[in-house]
C-alpha cells in the first residue's frame, strides 16, 4: 500500500490582515503549490494592498514568488499612523 503526502502551504496573516482570514491566525492550504502568492491572496479573500511584506520561510519575497511545498508564507499589514 502506498501514501500519498498532503503537501500543504501556510499563510500566517499578522494583524488587521487575522480579519480577512476570519480571525485565523494560520491558514494550511492544500493544493497551492506553483501559485504565486498574490494569486493565493486573492483567492482566499486577503486584500493585496495592504500587504507591505510578505516572508516566506523567514525571507522577503515579492507577490510574484510562486509557492513550493511545505512554505510558510507571513503576511504583514501595512502600518500608518499620522
Amino acid at each position: 500500500m502506498t501514501f500519498r503526502e498532503i503537501v500543504s502551504v501556510t499563510f500566517l496573516p499578522i494583524g488587521l490582515l487575522r480579519s480577512f482570514a476570519k480571525g485565523a491566525g494560520r491558514l494550511v492550504l492544500q493544493g497551492k503549490e506553483g501559485q504565486s502568492i498574490e494569486v493565493v491572496c486573492k483567492e482566499i479573500g486577503l486584500p493585496i494592498g495592504l500587504v507591505s511584506l510578505f516572508l516566506v520561510n523567514g525571507k522577503p519575497k515579492s507577490k510574484d514568488y510562486l509557492l513550493q511545498p511545505h512554505d510558510e508564507v507571513k503576511l504583514i499589514a501595512l502600518v500608518g499612523g499620522g
